[in-house]
């Protein structure tokens, strides 16, 4: 496969965001598409040359003809999304990682979008308001104390809404209760619910638990203790059996409270929970815990991971909440994620019949891609779990693209109620 190498300089050069993640690069990138090649030099930030495979180079990013000729197209299809999640079909990252791969990833993901336009032209943008709920944007920031076992936290909970049901909202791994202020601040979702997001301890605005020497040791969390703290805020603020909604590392809670503590809730929503992953190999989450791995890694990568036609301001806000949370944590909510969940253990323990379960999966998630692992398996090995995917939504749907993620949550919820009202 062959593209203009110059027209693809000059749509780099003209790209703003690229060129603010350039600064302070002076390096060699060579593109290699199938057998054709062209490199691109960076000198302190500025796009200068292109060559004609001259030269040994910094970074390489390459592929198969298979992937680029489905990847650069104006409307990708699962998998060829963006460069991290394409590298499961033969696209490939290589050179130094703490020189360059690491904080330099944003250069790297937002390079392959600009390649993609510069072949397939611009998507259409999606309509969206920055702020789509700001008239009734009146969330309001508490904080309780929550006593687990023998470890007691302050823990930050925003709650808005004045509905009979109450609704939980879990944030994903590393980040914080931010993810939810869309859903806070919905009309529709405030009539219907008191919803309540909060910031696990050690995230956000939660600092770590009373007396831990956090300083002097990794945040790994076991799956009861994440589990247990679940649960211990519920109690601590005395809800009734709220409705439980968790995304990503919340979705496999969302799963794992269903087969343990399933009486404390009135049902569950997995927003792109798994049925298991361990069988696909134990993921290392080291990287993320060196010192000299850059935090734009994880979250480059994160950003990458946001649904391709999901509102621009939207998307860059899930990368700004992982780029604020402490170093470290998003690793050790990872090791949950990726390598404790396991509903091949304990899958059995839930009962549908007394408590609700839907897992809802976004077109874009990742989970898509392995239908015997993901969403899918859930539903197909555990009776009476409804499973359902959302067009055009991501891994990080109640967040990146809030306005069709209320449109399609409200109704799930809604007979979510109407379910568990009669099964208690």
């Amino acid at each position: 496969m062959k593209i203009d190498a110059q027209q693809f300089l000059a749509a780099a050069q003209a790209d703003q965001e690229l060129l603010y993640k350039l600064r302070d690069l002076t390096a060699l990138i060579r593109v290699k598409l199938g057998d054709f090649a062209f490199e691109i030099e960076v000198r302190n930030g500025a796009l200068s040359l292109v060559h004609a495979n001259t030269s040994a180079a910094d970074i390489t990013v390459s592929g198969p003809d298979t992937f680029w000729s489905q990847a650069l197209v104006a409307d990708p299809q699962v998998g060829y999304e963006s460069l991290s999640v394409g590298q499961l079909y033969g696209a490939t990252v290589e050179g130094d990682f703490e020189r360059f791969l690491a904080p330099y990833q944003g250069v790297l993901q937002r390079l392959f979008l600009v390649l993609r336009r510069s072949v397939a032209g611009d998507s259409p943008a999606p309509h969206a308001e920055p702020e789509p709920y700001w008239q009734t944007d009146n969330a309001v920031g508490r904080y309780v104390f929550v006593q687990n076992g023998s470890q007691k936290a302050r823990v930050y909970y925003e709650e808005a809404g004045h509905g009979p049901v109450i609704l939980v909202l879990q944030h994903t791994a590393g980040a914080d209760s931010r993810q939810y202020r869309h859903m806070l601040a919905n009309p529709d979702l405030q009539q219907r619910f008191r919803m309540i997001a909060w910031d696990l301890p050690s995230h956000g605005k939660s600092l770590p638990p009373i007396g831990s020497r956090w300083w002097e040791e990794a945040y790994r969390p076991s799956k009861t203790e994440l589990l247990d703290w679940s649960t211990a805020i519920v109690k601590a603020l005395q809800l009734d059996k709220p409705i439980y909604l968790g995304c990503s590392v919340g979705g496999q809670l969302a799963l794992d409270l269903a087969a343990h503590h399933a009486e404390h809730y009135r049902a569950f929503v997995a927003v792109n929970g798994w049925y298991e992953i361990r069988s696909r190999g134990q993921y290392n989450n080291d990287i993320h815990r060196k010192p000299t791995t850059s935090t734009d890694f994880f979250a480059s990568r994160i950003l990458a991971a946001t649904a391709p036609d999901a509102p621009q301001a939207a998307a860059q806000e899930v990368y700004w909440v992982y780029r604020s949370n402490f170093p470290g944590v998003y690793a050790g909510d990872n090791d949950y994620f990726m390598n404790q969940h396991d509903l091949r253990e304990d899958g059995h323990l839930i009962d549908t019949q007394k408590t609700p379960v839907v897992v809802v999966t976004g077109e874009f998630d990742g989970s898509q891609l392995y239908p015997e692992n993901g969403g899918a398996a859930v539903a197909k090995n555990i009776p009476g779990v409804e499973h359902i995917v959302l067009p055009g939504l991501g891994h990080f749907a109640p967040s990146d693209d809030p306005i069709r993620f209320c449109d399609a949550i409200l109704p799930i919820l809604d007979r979510l109620v109407q379910q568990s009202e009669q099964a208690q």
